[in-house]
């Protein structure tokens, strides 16, 4: 599937990675997937990203999130880019072993202009992208998934040296949606509900959810439970713990219990999806 548009509209897959040139975007809203990353490759374009103008140049690249407004307003009749968008789902195993900080600093700059030696090494990258796209399919969604937590890490790598994350620049609420983001992260494997973070936060389950659905655009159960999903794709797919063994793990009180909570958030049951992998 190479059209924005289709992927956004059909939902049948869980990423795209295509060449465009963004022209049928002028001066009207940008259609965004859930995380979209765009690398230019040559020319320049100017838009605005939440309101403030920004001016891309070839090699530079945007981490963009579906709930951001962006205005195309001016390119060059060159104008090209890479456009990789992905959906909630694939976004959230990519994200799952990269560091918050680094979601924080895009959250605040989308726009990463790199150094001479580090654009060399991302059109490596995208060669490499190529080469996963058009060249793979069996284990394509692996390959591609790793392919980006490697280059993200890369990203905050970079961004963690360089110190280039602003300081005192997050509200009240931000920082507390950051922080309830941590705490899924570190006890999601034994805290599946939603009054356990809450009453940590000092704030009530309803505030909390009224943050997570202006910051996140979900429900703070719906982030609890993907995380909780995500290390138990891990754990059958990375182990050969038992079943209950499992279950113990992640503190569910028993297997068939775990067994309903993993086929209800992926259609599978635990055996079906570890036969699978």
């Amino acid at each position: 599937m190479k059209n924005i548009q289709d992927f956004l509209q059909q939902n049948t897959v869980d990423y795209i990675w295509t060449e465009n040139k963004l022209t049928e975007h002028m001066n009207k809203p940008l259609s965004l997937a859930y995380c979209t990353l765009v690398l230019v490759k040559q020319g320049y374009a100017d838009l605005t990203i939440q309101f403030k103008p920004y001016h891309l140049k070839a090699g530079d690249l945007l981490v963009l999130a579906d709930d951001q407004l962006i205005m195309v307003q001016n390119q060059s009749l060159d104008f090209s880019c890479h456009y990789c968008a992905f959906n909630r789902d694939f976004a959230a195993e990519v994200a799952y072993r990269l560091p918050n900080s680094l979601f924080a600093y895009l959250n605040l700059v989308p726009l990463f202009s790199p150094t001479i030696d580090q654009l060399d090494l991302i059109k490596i990258w995208e060669h490499q992208t190529d080469f996963i796209m058009q060249s793979t399919n069996i284990y394509q969604r692996i390959l591609l998934c790793n392919h980006l937590q490697n280059f993200f890490l890369i990203l905050a790598e970079i961004v963690d040296r360089n110190q280039q994350l602003p300081q005192n620049e997050h509200s009240r609420k931000e920082k507390l949606c950051w922080h309830f983001w941590e705490m899924i992260a570190k006890h999601s494997q034994t805290q599946r509900e939603v009054v356990f973070y809450a009453q940590a936060l000092n704030i009530t389950p309803y505030y909390l959810s009224q943050l997570c659905k202006q910051f996140f655009n979900d429900s703070p159960k719906t982030l609890i439970d993907r995380q909780v999903i995500l290390k138990l794709k891990e754990l059958l797919k990375t182990s050969t713990r038992s079943i209950q063994t499992i279950a113990d793990q992640m503190n569910f009180n028993d297997t068939s219990y775990m067994c309903r909570y993993f086929k209800k958030h992926t259609g599978y049951t635990l055996r079906q999806y570890r036969k699978a992998m």
